[in-house]
């Protein structure tokens, strides 16, 4: 090995570390601005508009559901008590048919009297035919008020039923939206808290990839060093070109001190090689451990929630979210069922009020029957009065006029609380028709946001499935990114060893050299030799680095100036 030889190596080593070093400026920056491009971050990103989309979708049916349940209480005690005073009209309807079954049976017996006294009863007779006339009328006209009251009490108690539908059916919404909503929200949660532990881990890596950018801080002081030791080799004389014997020695002595030189330098240069190699291989071993931790967690989180567990009994993220669609089915059918059932409301509502007014109407056509009554009454009691034939039905004419001030009472009551009635059920269900109005408007809400969630979802969905099937906590290019720092890391340490080698090399054609100069002083007789070549001092003036200098001026026998830091330059 010759120094020529020996020279270009370290030229080629110098240009290989450059490399190296260049190559790590490059990757580190990249590396580090690559945090936020991955899918771990998108998959975070989606779930959490679909939990805002949850959120803002539950907070309006929560506003309508809270206190559903008492929200009919009072209409539910005023039906109550209209049907209490609905079985008071029924007794006197009940009241009434029997006084008109009991004035029937009298106007019979008095016919029969009236019969027997021939032609002196014929005008008794004809009273008592009215009589038993507006009787029956009185007994046709109770059945159909009785037959009204029923129909109205069918359909109030038909209302209470349709109430009661109302309640389950908003119960039933109230809780298949919330199962869902929470089911949602508990996929939410679970998916995520593990993605924000990983992106945490993941994220933790760029600190480290920081600190071992620190190693490129030696990257200017190396590449002095090396400037220096190449100056030193060009600086060699061949010995070879030179005749006299003395001036080959001092040429020797020459090459010499440029080799202990190099050698210093070079010792340098393998001190901050090493520096620089363990600070990038101890930073990146950390780096690597936390890529394959980051790793594991981002294969259990594709094996644990792409699939459903069969130990667990839980389902995967898209799974649920398919299994939340289903129950919004049903919720649809909720729903369709809750205006089904306020259409039968308002249909029913109509039948109440038009059974109130039938019940009038029939009671308008009792009132003048009554007075019709007391018009034969009067007729029957005058010809009672002055007929002896007919003497004999006297009570019963009484007992006659007992039964219509009867039926007429009853007839007064039943009308204040008919009137009273209607004008009640009227302002009632006028009132629960509004707040029907009203919770129609605000399930359609309720359904329509309903629907534009669920809508919105299906995209969410596949996107949430494709992320899935190509889940990756950092972007493409980072894991080539990182494989390419090991490759460099791997290759500095491969130059280091190399590095050993050509100070070794250096070494033995010091040696070399000494014992060439040792040969030459013993064949000139000298035990001693200064060189006599000055061009020591202004090859150190081009030194950048202090200690090169020290290094020099120790070897050369002369001082330079000491206590500058590395890298400045200085002049003697």
């Amino acid at each position: 090995m010759n120094l020529k030889h020996l020279s270009a190596e370290i030229h080629h080593q110098s240009q290989t570390i450059e490399d190296v070093f260049m190559n790590f400026s490059m990757e580190f920056p990249q590396l580090l601005g690559s945090g936020k491009s991955s899918t771990l971050d998108t998959l975070l990103e989606t779930l959490q508009s679909l939990e805002d989309e949850n959120n803002r979708s539950t907070r309006t049916e929560t506003s309508y559901f809270t206190n559903y349940e008492d929200k009919y209480a009072d209409l539910f005690a005023n039906l109550n008590q209209k049907i209490q005073n609905l079985s008071q009209i029924n007794t006197d309807i009940s009241h009434i048919k029997d006084d008109s079954e009991e004035m029937e049976l009298i106007a019979l017996n008095a016919m029969v009297v009236s019969i027997k006294s021939g032609d002196k009863g014929r005008a008794f007779s004809k009273i008592t035919e009215n009589l038993q006339q507006l009787s029956s009328s009185m007994i046709a006209l109770s059945a159909r008020l009785s037959n009204e009251e029923s129909s109205l009490i069918n359909n109030v108690n038909n209302l209470k039923e349709l109430f009661q539908e109302i309640t389950t059916c908003q119960k039933n919404i109230s809780s298949i939206s919330s199962s869902e909503m929470s089911r949602i929200s508990h996929c939410i949660t679970r998916s995520s808290n593990p993605l924000q532990e990983m992106k945490q881990l993941s994220q933790s890596v760029y600190p480290q990839i920081q600190a071992a950018m620190e190693g490129l801080q030696l990257q200017d002081i190396i590449k002095q060093a090396f400037d220096h030791v190449i100056m030193c080799f060009d600086q060699f004389a061949d010995e070879d070109s030179v005749d006299n014997s003395e001036e080959k020695l001092d040429t020797i002595a020459f090459n010499i001190s440029l080799s202990s030189i190099a050698q210093g330098v070079l010792t340098d240069i393998g001190s901050h090689l090493k520096e620089a190699s363990d600070i990038f291989s101890q930073k990146w071993e950390v780096v690597e451990n936390i890529l394959n931790q980051t790793e594991e967690l981002r294969s259990s989180y594709v094996h644990n929630f792409s699939h459903s567990s069969s130990s667990s009994g839980e389902l995967s993220i898209v799974a649920q979210l398919e299994s939340a669609t289903e129950g919004f089915q049903e919720l649809l059918k909720n729903f369709s069922q809750f205006q089904g059932i306020q259409k039968k409301v308002v249909t029913v509502c109509r039948n109440i009020i038009d059974r109130a007014h039938g019940m009038y109407d029939v009671f308008a056509s009792l009132r003048p029957v009554i007075s019709r009554l007391q018009h034969v009454r009067i007729l029957q009691q005058i010809e009672v009065s002055k007929n002896d034939a007919v003497m004999a039905v006297k009570d019963l004419v009484t007992d006659m006029d007992n039964l219509i001030m009867d039926s007429s009472n009853a007839l007064d009551t039943m009308q204040v609380t008919i009137e009273t009635f209607i004008a009640e059920i009227s302002e009632m269900i006028s009132i629960f028709t509004q707040t029907m109005a009203d919770d129609n408007a605000k399930m359609t809400e309720v359904r329509t946001e309903k629907v534009a969630f669920f809508n919105a979802m299906q995209p969410i969905q596949e996107r949430i499935y494709s992320l899935m099937q190509h889940f990756t906590v950092y972007p493409p290019e980072f894991r080539h990114q990182c494989d390419h720092v090991n490759e460099m890391l791997g290759q500095l340490q491969a130059i280091q060893m190399d590095f050993n080698r050509m100070k070794g090399q250096l070494s033995d054609e010091v040696q070399r050299l000494s014992d060439k100069k040792q040969q030459f002083m013993q064949t000139m007789s000298l035990h001693n030799y200064e060189i006599k070549d000055d061009r020591f001092k202004e090859l150190i003036r081009k030194f950048t680095i202090t200690a090169h200098k020290e290094v020099a001026g120790k070897i050369g026998g002369f001082e330079v100036e000491s206590g500058s830091a590395p890298g400045d330059i200085t002049f003697f």
